[in-house]
C-alpha cells in the first residue's frame, strides 16, 4: 500500500460491550487494510476492554485506562501510540463499510486541494438496532455550523433518500467516524501536546477541533460513497431531556470552544445571533435545566486556560476572519462541489 494511503483507526470506549464487536468486525474487514488499530478503554466495567482483547492476536492494541480519561485525552492517548499519515476515528458504536477509508482517499486525491484536505468525512446512517444494521436515516453528513456559533450533524434525522449524495466541503467532520490526516492534527496540536482539547473532557471536541484546523487552511471533504452506520443513542434533535450529564458537558463545552477558536471578527460579524443564544442557554440553567448551572462556573474557573489557547490558536491563523465567518452565516452553509 502506498505511504500515503496508510493509516491507523482509533477506538475509545466506556462501556460500549453491545456495539464494540460489530464495529471491531466491520474495522477489520476495512479495504485496504489498516496499519494500526488501537482501543483506548476508559474503564469500561462491562467487559469492552474484554471483547478488544480477544482481537489482540489479530494486530489490535489494547490500552486500559484505570479511570475515565474522557474522549478527547483518550484520542490523544492512541494518537501518541500510532504513526501512520492518516487517523481513521471510530466510535465504539459506529460499524464503516468495507470501502469506507477507500472511497474518503479516493475521492480525497481526485481534488486538486488534495494537500489541503485535513479530514474526510462520509455518510454516516443511523443503526436500526443495537448490532449496527442501517436504517433508511441520515446520522451525519458533515458538519455544519449557524451564525449562534451551534454545530450540528447535517442531516441528522432527515431521510437517506439522496439528499446529500453530492460530494461538498463542509465545516468539519463528527467524531463518530471521520479521517484526518496526521500532519493537519499535528499543525494544530496545542503547544502541550494536546490534539483533542482535554478540557472539553467529552462531547463538542470535534467541533473545536475542527475550527482550529479551518483557521489554519485545512479543508473538510464530505464523501458520499463512504458509508459508515452509527448506534447514536443521544440524538441531538430529539432534544436533551433525562441527559444531565450530557446536559452539562453541553453547556459548558459550547462557551469553552467559542473561547478558544472565535475572535472579534467572529463575534462582531455574529451578532446578535450568539448573544441570544447565550442568554437563552444561561436563562434555561437558571430556570428549567438547573442541573445544568455548574456548567458555568467551570466555564469561570477555566477562563484562563481557555483564553490563554485562544491567544495560541489566533496567533497561528492563517485565513482571514471572513472566511471562517462565511461558514457561519446560515445554518447548512456548505459548498457542494
Amino acid at each position: 500500500m502506498h505511504e500515503d494511503s496508510s493509516y491507523a483507526v482509533i477506538v475509545v470506549t466506556h462501556n460500549h460491550a453491545g456495539t464494540l464487536a460489530s464495529c471491531l468486525d466491520a474495522a477489520f474487514a476495512l479495504e485496504p487494510p489498516f496499519d494500526e488499530i488501537i482501543v483506548v478503554d476508559n474503564a469500561s466495567t462491562d467487559g469492552s476492554a474484554e471483547i478488544a482483547d480477544t482481537r489482540s492476536d489479530s494486530g489490535l492494541r489494547l490500552i486500559r485506562e484505570s479511570t475515565n480519561t474522557g474522549f478527547a485525552a483518550a484520542v490523544n492517548r492512541g494518537l501518541t501510540e500510532t504513526t501512520a499519515p492518516w487517523a481513521l476515528l471510530l466510535n465504539p458504536d459506529c460499524a464503516a463499510s468495507p470501502g469506507f477509508v477507500a472511497e474518503m482517499l479516493s475521492a480525497a486525491r481526485h481534488r486538486p486541494e488534495f494537500d489541503e484536505i485535513g479530514a474526510i468525512t462520509g455518510r454516516l446512517i443511523r443503526s436500526a438496532d443495537r448490532v449496527l444494521e442501517p436504517s433508511a436515516i441520515i446520522d451525519a453528513a458533515g458538519m455544519i455550523v449557524d451564525s449562534s456559533g451551534r454545530h450540528f450533524d447535517r442531516g441528522a434525522g432527515e431521510p437517506d433518500d439522496g439528499r446529500y449524495s453530492n460530494p461538498a466541503w463542509v465545516f468539519g467532520g463528527t467524531g463518530a467516524a471521520t479521517l484526518f490526516r496526521r500532519s493537519a492534527l499535528i499543525d494544530i496540536a496545542y503547544p502541550d501536546g494536546q490534539i483533542l482539547a482535554e478540557s472539553l473532557f467529552a462531547y463538542r471536541e470535534d467541533a473545536e477541533l475542527a475550527w482550529r484546523l479551518q483557521w489554519r487552511g485545512w479543508r473538510c471533504l464530505y464523501t458520499p460513497d463512504a458509508i459508515a452506520v452509527h448506534g447514536r443513542f443521544f440524538q441531538p434533535e430529539g432534544g436533551r431531556r433525562g441527559h444531565t450529564l450530557i446536559n452539562r458537558l453541553s453547556v459548558r463545552n459550547r462557551f469553552l470552544l467559542r473561547i478558544h477558536c472565535a475572535d472579534l471578527g467572529w463575534h462582531l460579524r455574529c451578532f446578535p445571533w450568539w448573544k441570544m443564544r447565550d442568554l437563552m442557554v444561561i436563562g434555561a440553567c437558571l430556570t428549567i435545566e438547573r442541573s445544568s448551572l455548574p456548567a458555568l462556573a467551570e466555564v469561570w474557573r477555566g477562563r484562563r486556560d481557555a483564553t490563554a489557547r485562544r491567544r495560541w490558536v489566533l496567533s497561528r491563523r492563517r485565513v482571514p476572519s471572513r472566511r471562517i465567518c462565511r461558514w457561519f452565516r446560515k445554518r447548512g452553509q456548505v459548498e457542494e462541489l
